[in-house]
C-alpha cells in the first residue's frame, strides 16, 4: 500500500520541489521578506517534501506557513524525522 502511494505521488513531489527551487532562486529575492524561523519557510517546505512526499510534507509546510507571522515567537524549527521511512524521497 505505501509503495503504491509513493509511486503515485512521486511526480507530484518532483513538481513541488521544482516550483520551490524556482521560488528560492528567483522570487524570494524580489519580495525582500525575512522569515522569523531557522531554517526559512521555503527551506522547511523543501525539506519536508523531500522527507515525507508531496501530500504529507505539503501539509507540514502549510502548518509552518500558518505559524510564520510577525507576532508569533521565532526560533529553531526543523523538520521531524521520518522514522517509518515509507515516504522517503531518494535521489
Amino acid at each position: 500500500m505505501f509503495r503504491f502511494y509513493y509511486i503515485l505521488t512521486y511526480p507530484l513531489t518532483l513538481i513541488c520541489l521544482f516550483l520551490l527551487l524556482i521560488y528560492r532562486g528567483i522570487v524570494r529575492y524580489a519580495l525582500h521578506g525575512s522569515c522569523h524561523y531557522i531554517p526559512t519557510c521555503s527551506k522547511y517546505a523543501l525539506d519536508s517534501i523531500r522527507e515525507f512526499g508531496a501530500i504529507i510534507g505539503g501539509i507540514y509546510a502549510i502548518k509552518r506557513l500558518a505559524r510564520c507571522r510577525p507576532n508569533h515567537k521565532a526560533g529553531y524549527d526543523f523538520v521531524r524525522l521520518n522514522l517509518s521511512g515509507n515516504y522517503k524521497w531518494k535521489c
